[in-house]
């Protein structure tokens, strides 16, 4: 499903909290907000993001626990709507979290779902969120140019084969998806061969690459595909990739990648379609997912 960027996005209304996770994305998504004529206001998770990235920007640390903090700063600066973004590398312990004030109230939902599967997890914030008055938006909403297109993208193509390897790891990353495991899957020679756990995509591929290394598959051929788990909240956790995909996906040996047009992030669409074209690998944006 393809998002059209006129009518699917709102207008820039000021202010916007932009709550900042470990990766490249947080500062693009940053910059193009403001490109876009939001405020970006950016709360960066302690052990996660580094605030010195966002010095062009107001920028607050905000360590696990300070939800008080966290709502008392945002309101301050008018901020109500947000986005959250960029990746949590550990789920924080919650029997080292310290709660502010803010925080002591909401102790018992929040060691239920930090104890959920993601989405849950993730839907549990979002409406702590909405309770405050603070709409959550998508990164789409503030940044739509980040948005995967439709199509190729690259010089590579993929063949019959490789179109079979898409078409299978998609079934795949749905059933996947529809369990709230991930949002990935690896498919060579027709056939699913690995889905994405908790070690996320990168990990996924890096299983990949093991597994050939070791002769248990072919040393070259199939595709990754990447996609929103069914029923999944756009607000939260959309797929991405970005350089580090191509290097990751050369190194397993695969011929390409696909993703969900207009529902996925690319962190920085030149420098990653440059990163597969330098490996001879396919880059495609897929329709009707």
């Amino acid at each position: 499903m393809t998002i059209d960027p006129d009518a699917a996005h709102p207008q820039a209304t000021g202010p916007v909290a932009i709550v900042a996770g470990h990766g490249d994305m947080p500062l693009l998504l940053v910059h193009s907000a403001r490109d876009n004529g939001w405020d970006p206001v950016i709360f960066a998770i302690a052990g996660e993001a580094e605030a010195a990235q966002f010095a062009d920007f107001p920028c607050f640390p905000v360590k696990w626990g300070e939800i008080g903090k966290l709502f008392r700063l945002m309101k301050e600066k008018g901020c109500r709507q947000v986005v959250m973004i960029g990746a949590i590398r550990k789920r924080p312990d919650y029997t080292t979290v310290r709660p502010d004030m803010g925080a002591v109230r909401l102790i018992p939902r929040i060691l239920k779902i930090m104890r959920a599967g993601d989405d849950s997890l993730l839907q549990g914030v979002a409406e702590i969120f909405r309770e405050r008055g603070v709409s959550l938006l998508t990164p789409l909403d503030v940044a739509p140019g980040l948005s995967v297109p439709s199509g190729i993208l690259t010089k590579a193509k993929p063949g019959d084969t490789e179109l079979v390897n898409l078409e299978k790891a998609v079934e795949a990353a749905h059933a996947i998806g529809r369990l709230d495991i991930g949002q990935a899957a690896v498919a060579v020679g027709g056939r699913v061969v690995a889905l994405e756990g908790v070690e996320g995509t990168d990990g996924l591929l890096e299983r990949v690459a093991g597994l050939k290394a070791e002769g248990r598959l072919p040393g070259r051929g199939g595709t990754l595909v990447k996609c929103m788990k069914p029923n999944q909240d756009p607000r939260l956790d959309l797929p991405t990739i970005g350089p580090n995909t191509a290097e990751l996906a050369a190194k397993a040996g695969l011929e390409g990648v696909g993703l969900e047009a207009g529902r996925a992030l690319i962190a920085g669409r030149e420098e990653t379609v440059a990163a597969f074209d330098r490996h001879g690998l396919f880059l495609i944006g897929m329709d009707g997912l």
